[in-house]
């Protein structure tokens, strides 16, 4: 039987009900929460939020938990996306590798800086040109090596848009920047850590963004940022992120100097690094640009306010100079050829029946020195070089050779290899006294002491040039008697330099750079693979070989322009010179090196260097005529554009006479219709770049920007390249205004920024003349651009811009203008409406055009091309075309000559 209490719920007494009801009341705060469910859980994801960050952060990001300088300064934190981290170091190694004030990814075991990085430098005062900066860091995450102790940063305001940054090592230098009043930007010193941020109108243009600053014995770095937008140069167009040069010369390398531009909405600035140590930039996907240069002076940085691209091409102009040496043959067709069993006799003669139009030639080959150049020698190329130069110039062509800087090594019978050894007598009293009576022209022993030489054993170092050996001379400031004597040829009218970075195959001793330099990429290395070794040295002077390699080229340049300075001058490399033309040289044949070098020229161009000499179907044995002809019509068509072009044969030819059928006809027509472009050519030339990227051209154009498959040639026309194999279509981005095609006439329909995309076959290539516009060109080609300028007439192309001033005006009113350099304070000025063409003159010497005797330009105009007009007044499809004669001579009476255009 269950038992049942006998009680019910309802009698019990209050009191009890009253005690549980003051128990509940007394319940501490902690009991509380440790019996509330919904809380503990809260709390339990609170403590877990906040503690496994902190956990993570220490675990994964410090390579200790060390605490930071006890100076007061900024922690800096690890917490950095991945995509915006700066190495610190080499970035890649060992957690036990990186420095303990950087932070370390375990997962990707990459050591990196923190935001801020503690390496800095400090100024405990404010600004100023003489204050010193000293390291917050005592040693650098580069092998760690001491922090130099002593920098100092100058800032010299040298216009009103161009400031110069310099730090550099106090204990060496000393620099003073001046100031001035007026100028377009401003800028911020922060302290104690230094920062330095440059302001302009259209914003921050230059910011250290508390980034990295280290110095050390052979080895600098900075970072800093530009904008957040696009940049361009460096050959790139865009500037891609995750992108690397070196400035080091060396096949492959920058051929310009080393300028970026950077946008900030519709405005441009720009940046040159003026660093001739070897350098590494690297475009940072987080928008950073880091500089890391082996050198032991510093850093220094050009400043461009802009805010238009042509004006920053105007401020380099004024650092780097202008060349003043273009004549109008320079900008015809150069022909040199390596290909053996190739008679130079016979392709003159076989390019004369096939009317191949060359304005030069090399002769026989390029030229490599003897070490010795007497004539008597028996191993003398002397007798070879001027017999080639005077077949050319039988055949009414210039004499431009190629020349190497380094010299054929030939050992004279009398060395001994105790004279070669002397050492000691070397280094003490100089070059060694030999007993045997030589000449200036054994360029050896003569001028063995300006000979680079090994480090080791002061032995005349010596390189392979394809199994021969050759000798490195310093050109810096060489005697002029040493280049008279290397140069015992006849008479040249021009000369391309070539492989003077200088070129060298021999393998190199890269391991000690680990001894030497803190730092050494791969980047680098492969810039040095094929240069001379790294730390040669001279007799008189102890700075090792890398710190003078940029100048190497540029010094031999200067030496050949010392030697006759009136005398065009090409140059495979050059330091900061705009003075001299740039050649182009070791370009494969391909699809992917005929755009890169479209983008290379117009960003050269740009950049200072109008003169820009490029291959056609580059320049190495790495042609397949076979497989590439396709290839090699696309490069003719689009070398009818560059500023300069040549025809460099090696192995295999790549001449037009080397084409059967259509494709030589094809060919042949692309380089006569560059001569007679040059006409138009040379006008631009006088006064701005002749290949352009769209950033440059249409500065507000902002659709166009970052377009690289369309580029402005001068002012007026615009080129759509084909840049694939079999491309059938083209698209073109429309520009601002009215634009016509260049040979027919056909306008453009679109709005700016529109796509318009056209047909195109094996023998098109696409141009277009903007509205507003007259080209002067010449139709009839002779077989050079000298003779084209002066037996062919002029013709001409009118493309009308027509406007009404409101809705109601019925008629439009069009207009067009152009003009024709002929001389230094002469030219001719067109002018034209939809009934008449004016033509006047700027300046009062007609001899040029007009002299039986002295004239070397066309006198007269026979076909004019009008674009533009109602249709009822063309008498073809697109444009109309007058054939006339109209004597410009007439201008030496007459203030004008105006000609009816209906008629």
């Amino acid at each position: 039987m269950i038992p049942h209490i006998n009680d019910s719920k309802d009698e019990l007494v209050d009191s009890e009900v009253f005690y549980s009801y003051e128990k509940l009341n007394n319940i501490k705060w902690y009991d509380r929460i440790l019996l509330n469910r919904p809380l503990k859980v809260t709390i339990v994801f609170l403590l877990i939020g906040v503690a496994a960050p902190v956990l993570l952060y220490h675990f994964y990001f410090f390579t200790a938990l060390n605490l930071p300088p006890s100076d007061g300064f900024s922690i800096g934190s690890c917490l950095i996306p991945r995509e915006t981290r700066l190495a610190c170091g080499v970035g890649q190694m060992p957690q036990d590798q990186c420095h303990p004030h950087c932070c370390y990814d375990r997962n990707l075991q990459m050591c990196f800086h923190r935001i801020p990085s503690r390496f800095s430098y400090i100024i405990d005062q404010q600004w100023s040109e003489d204050v010193v900066l000293h390291p917050r860091i005592a040693t650098v995450p580069f092998s760690n090596q001491n922090s130099l102790s002593q920098l100092r940063l100058s800032i010299d305001e040298q216009s009103a848009t161009h400031l110069v940054l310099t730090f550099y090592n106090s204990q060496n230098n000393s620099i003073s920047g001046k100031r001035i009043g007026s100028k377009n930007y401003s800028y911020e010193i922060g302290i104690p850590e230094i920062n330095i941020a440059v302001n302009a109108s259209q914003g921050t243009i230059f910011d250290t963004a508390r980034g990295p600053l280290i110095a050390s014995d052979n080895i600098w770095e900075i970072a800093f940022k530009l904008t957040n937008e696009s940049m361009y140069g460096l050959g790139e167009l865009p500037l891609k992120k995750n992108t690397t040069k070196v400035i080091y010369s060396h096949s492959g390398g920058l051929s310009s100097v080393p300028l970026i531009f950077a946008r900030i909405n519709t405005s441009f600035h720009g940046l040159m690094i003026d660093v001739n140590e070897p350098t590494e930039i690297l475009i940072h996907p987080g928008d950073q640009i880091v500089v890391r240069s082996i050198t032991n002076f510093g850093l220094k940085f050009h400043l461009f306010v802009g805010p238009e691209p042509k004006g920053i091409m105007e401020d380099v102009m004024k650092i780097i100079g202008r060349n003043k040496q273009l004549k109008y043959w320079m900008l015809g067709i150069h022909v040199c050829s390596e290909v053996p069993d190739i008679d130079l006799d016979n392709f003159i003669s076989n390019a004369t029946r096939n009317q191949m139009p060359f304005d030069s030639h090399c002769g026989h080959g390029p030229i490599v020195f003897n070490s010795n150049q007497c004539k008597t020698s028996n191993v003398s190329n002397i007798g070879e070089v001027n017999s080639g130069a005077n077949i050319v110039r039988e055949a009414g062509k210039k004499f431009v050779p190629y020349v190497s800087p380094y010299i054929r090594y030939i050992k004279a019978e009398n060395d001994t290899l105790e004279e070669e050894v002397n050492k000691t007598e070397r280094v003490i009293y100089g070059p060694t006294l030999h007993t045997v009576n030589t000449e200036s022209c054994e360029i050896l022993p003569t001028y063995e002491d300006v000979m680079y030489r090994l480090p080791n054993t002061m032995e005349i170092y010596k390189g392979d040039i394809n199994g021969t050996e050759v000798v490195y001379p310093d050109y810096k400031g060489v005697a002029s008697e040493f280049l008279n004597d290397l140069w015992a040829y006849d008479h040249y009218d021009g000369v391309v330099l070539e492989n003077n970075w200088p070129l060298d195959y021999s393998e190199k001793h890269l391991n000690e750079t680990a001894l030497y330099l803190p730092y050494f990429s791969e980047n680098l290395e492969t810039a040095f693979a094929n240069t001379p070794q790294w730390n040669l040295t001279l007799l008189n002077d102890s700075n090792l070989y890398l710190f003078n390699h940029n100048t190497y080229g540029d010094n031999f340049a200067q030496a050949f322009a010392k030697k006759d300075n009136t005398t065009p001058i090409w140059s495979t490399s050059l330091w900061m010179n705009g003075g001299l033309a740039i050649n182009r040289q070791n370009i494969d044949a391909s699809w992917t090196n005929l755009h890169r070098e479209l983008v290379s020229a117009a960003l050269g161009g740009i950049s200072g260097h109008w003169l820009w000499s490029s291959p056609i179907c580059g320049d190495t044995e790495n042609f397949n005529q076979t497989t590439q002809t396709n290839l090699c019509i696309k490069w003719y068509l689009a070398a009818t554009y560059f500023p300069m072009i040549k025809i460099h044969s090696k192995t295999h030819m790549r001449y037009p006479t080397a084409f059967n059928g259509t494709q030589r006809s094809i060919v042949l027509s692309a380089l006569n219709r560059r001569l007679g472009l040059l006409p138009y050519f040379y006008t631009t030339l006088q006064e701005g770049p002749l290949l352009r990227p769209m950033f440059y051209q249409f500065p507000l154009s902002e659709s166009l920007y970052d377009i690289n498959t369309q580029f402005s040639v001068g002012d007026i026309l615009l080129i759509v390249p084909n840049l694939t194999p079999s491309q059938s279509h083209a698209h073109l981005w429309l520009p601002g205004g009215t634009w016509y095609e260049l040979w027919s006439g056909l306008r453009m329909e679109g709005n700016e920024g529109d796509p318009v995309t056209m047909t195109t076959a094996e023998a098109d290539f696409l141009t277009f003349i903007k509205g507003g516009s007259i080209l002067v060109y010449q139709k009839e080609i002779e077989q050079t651009a000298e003779n084209t300028q002066f037996f062919s007439p002029f013709s001409l192309v009118i493309a009308l811009e027509c406007t009404r001033s409101n809705e109601e005006q019925s008629t439009p009113q069009c207009h067009a203008t152009g003009k024709q350099f002929i001389k230094t304070n002469m030219s001719l000025i067109f002018s034209a409406n939809d009934t008449n063409l004016v033509i006047t003159a700027d300046g009062n010497d007609f001899d040029p055009i007009c002299d039986i005797a002295t004239g070397y330009w066309a006198y007269d105009i026979r076909d004019i091309n009008i674009y533009g007009l109602d249709e009822e007044l063309n008498n073809y499809d697109n444009h109309r075309e007058v054939s006339t004669f109209v004597d410009l001579c007439h201008l030496e009476i007459d203030p004008e000559i105006v000609v009816n255009l209906l008629s």
